[in-house]
């Protein structure tokens, strides 16, 4: 039988082919990116925070702000308020994505990560029809970026 050692290599290869196809979703999942995603608790992209410098307050980020057009503490926002603050942030994300640079989508990334940490905290809390529009708005923010970065390439 002449396949049965072209058999054995495919089946010996199967463990590296679903290793290599989760890279991407894991390191979207570290950064608190990917959808439903929860950090780990060793946190090896956090950086460390320097003796000097204080805590910001979550609610005090300048950036937040602009994003979401409000001054609000995610941590403390109820659930029937989040789908209002995804659409505060895509509608700005929307408006202004033209403009932005490469450190203006980090931020937002950044942003969005923390919606995201507390709509896994709550969403148990919002009807379907609600966390299907949260998710529409996620995954449109992530479809802007990713058409930045292809408009940025096709210039290059």
């Amino acid at each position: 039988m002449k396949s049965a050692p072209f058999l054995m290599l495919l089946l010996a290869g199967l463990p590296f082919v679903g290793a290599a196809q989760n890279t991407t979703a894991d390191s979207l999942r570290q950064r608190g990116e990917l959808t439903g995603a929860r950090r780990p608790t060793g946190d090896l992209l956090a950086k460390p925070r320097t003796p000097a410098a204080a805590p910001r307050r979550a609610d005090s980020d300048p950036i937040q702000q602009r994003l979401l057009s409000t001054d609000v503490n995610l941590a403390r926002v109820s659930a029937t308020q989040l789908p209002d603050l995804y659409e505060r942030f895509i509608a700005t994300a929307r408006a202004e994505r033209r403009k932005w640079s490469y450190q203006d989508w980090d931020n937002a990334g950044v942003v969005l990560a923390r919606l995201n940490q507390r709509y896994e905290q709550v969403r148990t809390e919002l009807p379907l029809e609600e966390r299907l529009r949260v998710r529409s708005f996620q995954g449109e923010f992530h479809t802007l970026r990713g058409a930045r970065q292809v408009k940025d390439k096709i210039d290059e």
